[in-house]
């Protein structure tokens, strides 16, 4: 029976993701960090990179990511769109490319790999579209084949969201290096959003949801299902998006 309901649940999310891929959910994503003494010279390069390359459905929305191990980089948003999309998607011109290359790429330091990222409506508590100032990013970087029971949690979990009034964007990587969830609790006023601290609320609305001791089996469960998790604050920079 748990073997069944584990293909049950593998299912589900082979058809979430099918059902992702036809929509707009798809969102591609990296980071470059300045060279020393470069940090303005590269937003001013990205703002008007911008403004000429990136409209319609290629629109950049750029982020500054404020703590964990890049900080200090520029996260680079595009989309979310459809695979079809971007399938169809015309060459980037010689003098797209040529921009990049001539006026970004000599102010960078280090560039991550591109990844894509799924949109997960399912658990998610807030539209893609709606605007924010700050955003709490958490990764989960689950075991191998631990992915499913991982996201089991994620139901419960928006139900906890739902009640408590919190924004929260859910989206699985798609064959982008290790597979990851992030978990984006969006901060509307910025850090005034965190005022009120949230962590025993958290706690109990998911035990009042799930039943007296869920939460701490739930972090039980975490050793067992998860390899790691990464942190990260990043804001919005809406002078150096599409406009």
């Amino acid at each position: 029976m748990k073997r069944f309901l584990g293909l049950l649940a593998l299912a589900g999310l082979l058809s979430c993701m099918v059902l992702n891929a036809q929509d707009k959910s798809t969102l591609s994503t990296y980071r470059v960090s300045p060279k020393p003494g470069k940090d303005s010279a590269l937003k001013k390069a990205i703002a008007e990179h911008a403004a000429k390359y990136h409209t319609g459905n290629w629109k950049w929305r750029v982020f500054s990511v404020l703590s964990g191990s890049d900080e200090g980089s520029y996260q680079l948003n595009e989309g979310p769109s459809s695979w079809t999309t971007l399938e169809g998607r015309k060459d980037i011109s010689d003098e797209h490319q040529r921009d990049y290359e001539t006026n970004i790429m000599p102010l960078v330091e280090k560039s991550t790999p591109q990844e894509y990222l799924l949109l997960r409506r399912e658990f998610s508590t807030d539209s893609v579209s709606n605007t924010f100032k700050k955003a709490l990013l958490r990764s989960y970087y689950p075991k191998p084949g631990r992915g499913v029971r991982l996201m089991e949690t994620f139901g419960i979990w928006k139900k906890v969201w739902e009640k408590l009034g919190s924004k929260v964007t859910v989206w699985s990587s798609f064959f982008s290096g290790e597979p990851h969830w992030v978990i984006a609790v969006r901060l509307q006023k910025g850090f005034v959003d965190l005022e009120q601290p949230m962590g025993k609320a958290l706690a109990d609305t998911f035990d009042e949801i799930a039943g007296p001791g869920a939460y701490a089996r739930y972090l039980d469960d975490l050793g067992q299902n998860v390899g790691r998790i990464d942190e990260e604050i990043i804001e919005l920079l809406p002078e150096l998006s599409s406009k």
